[in-house]
């Protein structure tokens, strides 16, 4: 029943960090718009 609950948890941590990644990579893309780097950059 251990090794049930810690493969759960391992899962739900890579769900949470890509769920990050995806709200963080959006924030990054709007603060580049804003700042006028996305023009910048070919």
């Amino acid at each position: 029943m251990i090794a049930v609950e810690k493969k759960r948890k391992e899962k739900t941590k890579s769900v949470l960090s890509s769920m990050q990644e995806v709200t963080y990579s959006r924030e990054f893309k709007r603060a580049d718009r804003a700042g006028g780097y996305t023009q910048k950059k070919h």
